[in-house]
């Protein structure tokens, strides 16, 4: 598989830190498996295409497909994190594991395919333009047969409660991203080092947007994340579409 610009083997990662992590807990790492992302996991094990974790994080989702039989490459823009993925993955693993640097607006592949793509809330950090961008970017990667799983943070949790009336002002207009927040100190209080922008997306604007980039949602579920109950998410599995 050509992954253009090479990615760094698990036996060879010399890697150094990029940027400040955001203090906003939409940054905070995963402590569990959420059914998205265990359903990635499984979908990897059969599959001899490599599987790509956009946003990878740790490596906990990397380490539950891994364990299943999965051939992964792992990315995030967190040199630190992906230190503590390869220390959490046992060495007789790392011949079916590659990590990178990058970010997804960064990212791109000439000519790969996968098998599946799983990021699980990152798109947050995406303008909408970017969104738009890294959706067809997906599209492109898993054609004709991938499948796509991602998980976004929603407007709907409490820890947005004081956006909520923007945010329902904004449909009633008709606005096509009601959910982005240009500054999120109007809303919560922040850290100096926090992200000063954010993209909340809804269901609407999932369907949409992942129809414009030729997807077709298999499944699509909004609920309250398990281990912060404060937040929401959405998590979408979709397919190519003709």
């Amino acid at each position: 598989m050509n992954y253009s610009a090479a990615p760094t083997s698990a036996r060879a990662c010399g890697i150094a830190a990029l940027h400040a992590t955001s203090t906003l807990p939409t940054e905070d790492m995963s402590p569990a498996l959420d059914a998205l992302s265990l359903k990635f996991a499984i979908a990897t094990r059969h599959s001899k295409l490599t599987a790509l974790d956009a946003g990878c994080g740790d490596g906990l989702v990397t380490a539950a497909a891994l364990a299943r039989g999965g051939h992964i490459l792992a990315i995030d823009s967190d040199a630190q994190r992906l230190k503590q993925l390869l220390a959490r993955v046992p060495s007789e693993q790392y011949a079916r594991l590659h990590v990178r640097i990058g970010t997804l607006q960064q990212l791109d592949f000439k000519a790969t395919h996968f098998a599946a793509v799983h990021a699980a809330r990152v798109l947050h950090r995406l303008s909408p333009a970017e969104l738009q961008q890294t959706l067809r970017k997906f599209f492109r990667w898993l054609y004709p047969e991938g499948q796509l799983f991602i998980s976004a943070f929603t407007p709907a949790g409490r820890y947005w409660r004081a956006f909520s009336a923007e945010y329902a002002a904004r449909n009633l207009r008709g606005e096509q991203w009601p959910g982005m927040i240009e500054d999120v100190s109007r809303y919560v209080a922040c850290e100096d080092d926090a992200a000063t922008s954010i993209h909340l997306l809804d269901e609407p604007v999932l369907r949409r947007e992942l129809a414009h980039a030729g997807f077709i949602v298999e499944d699509l579920t909004c609920h309250e994340m398990q281990w912060d109950p404060d937040q929401s998410c959405c998590a979408v599995i979709a397919r190519c579409g003709p």
